[in-house]
C-alpha cells in the first residue's frame, strides 16, 4: 500500500506534449502556474531564485483560491501539492527544467510542461486551465527528432529550438537487435571474440559518448548497410515513433540518403534532411542544421496553410467568424486553428454546448502571449482545438488572413 508521500510523488506527471485527454475530466478549481527558470546555481536541484519565485506564485494561488473558494476543503489537494512542489527541490521537473515551466494543478495531480521559451511569472485560478502560453511550445516546428544513421550504428536525437539531446534507446530496441546480430552485448562479445557480428552493433549503445563524437566503421559493404538500414527503420517505426507525429529529420551520409528514403515507412520523415555523416557533427552543428530545415519547413507549411485558408474560405470551408468557429469546435470539425500572437478576445466559450459570450468590460493586454487574461476566448478556442487534435499556428498579425485574431479551417 502506497504511503502519502509516494502518492504525492506519483501524482506529479511531466508531459512532453499537450495531451488534453490526461486531464480533460479534471474538476475545478484548477490552477495554472507559469514560472521562468534560472540556471545560475542549479545543478541537481532547484535554483534558489526559482524557489523564491515559486513560493510567491504559490501564495498568490492560495490567496485567489481562498477568495473564490472559501471552503478550504474544496482545494485541499491543490494546497498539498503546492507545498510538496515547494518542499521537494530535487524533483525531475526542477532538475530537467528548460527556460520555463508550465504547471497545471488539480486536487489529484500536477501536470508539468517543460517550455522552451521565457515566460513571465503568472497564476490563473479558474474552472479551466490557462493553455495559451503553451501554444508556442507545441505548435508545429518547435520540436523534432533526428535519426542519425551511420554505416553500422544509429542514434535517436530529440531537439527543440534551444538544443539537441541524444535519447537513450529503450530495452525493446536492444532486445530487437540482439536477436538479429551477434555481439549485441558485452557478455556475449567477451565470450565470442572470435566471431564477428554481421554489423558492429556492440558499439551502438553503452559505449558511446552522449554527444556527437562517436566513430563508425567505414568499411561496410552496401549489402550490410542496406540490411542494417531496414532493421533501423523497423526499430524506429515500431519502438521509437509509435503514434508520435513529431517530424523526423534524417541525418546520414549523402550516398545512403536515397536508399533509406526508398525503404522508409516513417510517416513523418521530412523530405529534406541533413546529408552529412553524423560522426562528423557535434551538437552545435547538428542543431544549426536542424533549425535551418525546421524553419524552412515551417515557413513552407504556413504558406501552404494560408493558401489553403484562402481557397477554403471561398468555399465556406474556413472562417474567421467567432460563432462559426464555436459551432465547428462543438462539432469537432476544426482541422487547423490560426491564432494571432498576442491577441486576446475577452469572453467565454463552453465546448460542451458551443455557447459563446463576449465580455465587453475587459480589455486585457498580452503582447507576448504570456500574461494571464481570464476568461479569454482565444484560450478557450485553443483548448477545444487541441482536444480534437487540430494543428495550431501562432502567427504575427501581418500573416493572419484577417484582423479578428483567430481563424479556422474545417476538416473535410
Amino acid at each position: 500500500m502506497k504511503d502519502a508521500r509516494t502518492e504525492l510523488r506519483d501524482s506529479v506527471i511531466v508531459l512532453d506534449h499537450f495531451d488534453p485527454k490526461a486531464y480533460e475530466n479534471a474538476e475545478p478549481p484548477l490552477v495554472s502556474i507559469y514560472l521562468p527558470i534560472h540556471r545560475t546555481q542549479r545543478e541537481d536541484r532547484r535554483d534558489e531564485w526559482d524557489k523564491v519565485e515559486f513560493k510567491d506564485l504559490k501564495e498568490e494561488a492560495e490567496r485567489t483560491l481562498r477568495k473564490k473558494f472559501p471552503k478550504e476543503e474544496d482545494w485541499a489537494g491543490i494546497a498539498e501539492r503546492l507545498n510538496y512542489l515547494l518542499e521537494k527541490e530535487d524533483l525531475p521537473l526542477w532538475v530537467n527544467a528548460g527556460k520555463s515551466l508550465g504547471l497545471f494543478i488539480t486536487n489529484g495531480n500536477v501536470f508539468a510542461f517543460n517550455l522552451e521559451f521565457d515566460v513571465k511569472p503568472a497564476v490563473v485560478v479558474s474552472d479551466t486551465f490557462y493553455v495559451k502560453p503553451l501554444l508556442r511550445n507545441w505548435q508545429y516546428g518547435t520540436q523534432y527528432y533526428i535519426l542519425e544513421l551511420g554505416n553500422d550504428r544509429f542514434s535517436w536525437v530529440k531537439g527543440n529550438r534551444n538544443g539537441v539531446k541524444r535519447q537513450h534507446l529503450p530495452q525493446e530496441v536492444h532486445d530487437y537487435f540482439s536477436q538479429l546480430f551477434a555481439n549485441s552485448d558485452d557478455t556475449v562479445a567477451d565470450m565470442r571474440k572470435d566471431e564477428e557480428g554481421s554489423l558492429d552493433y556492440i558499439t551502438l549503445e553503452g559505449h558511446l559518448s552522449p554527444y556527437h563524437d562517436r566513430k563508425s566503421r567505414k568499411e561496410v559493404s552496401q549489402e550490410e548497410f542496406e540490411k542494417f538500414a531496414r532493421y533501423v527503420n523497423k526499430a524506429v517505426d515500431d519502438y521509437l515513433v509509435d503514434k508520435d507525429t513529431t517530424p523526423i529529420i534524417l541525418c546520414c551520409a549523402p550516398e545512403h540518403v536515397n536508399f533509406f528514403r526508398k525503404i522508409s515507412t516513417l510517416c513523418h520523415l521530412l523530405p529534406v534532411g541533413i546529408e552529412k555523416d553524423p560522426a562528423g557533427l557535434d551538437g552545435k552543428m547538428l542543431l544549426e542544421d536542424a533549425l535551418t530545415i525546421m524553419d524552412a519547413q515551417r515557413e513552407a507549411n504556413v504558406k501552404q496553410v494560408l493558401e489553403q485558408y484562402a481557397l477554403d474560405a471561398s468555399k465556406d470551408r474556413a472562417t474567421d467568424d467567432y460563432n462559426a468557429i464555436a459551432l465547428a469546435l462543438l462539432e469537432r470539425k476544426v482541422g487547423v486553428l490560426l491564432v494571432q500572437e498576442g491577441k486576446d478576445i475577452p469572453g467565454t466559450y463552453d465546448p460542451k454546448t458551443g455557447e459563446m459570450f463576449f465580455n465587453p468590460a475587459g480589455d486585457p493586454k498580452d503582447d507576448l502571449n504570456e500574461d494571464p487574461a481570464s476568461p479569454d476566448l482565444v484560450d478557450a478556442f485553443a483548448q477545444a482545438a487541441l482536444a480534437q487534435d487540430a494543428h495550431i499556428y501562432v502567427l504575427p498579425a501581418e500573416k493572419m488572413p484577417a484582423d479578428r485574431g483567430v481563424a479556422a479551417i474545417y476538416r473535410y
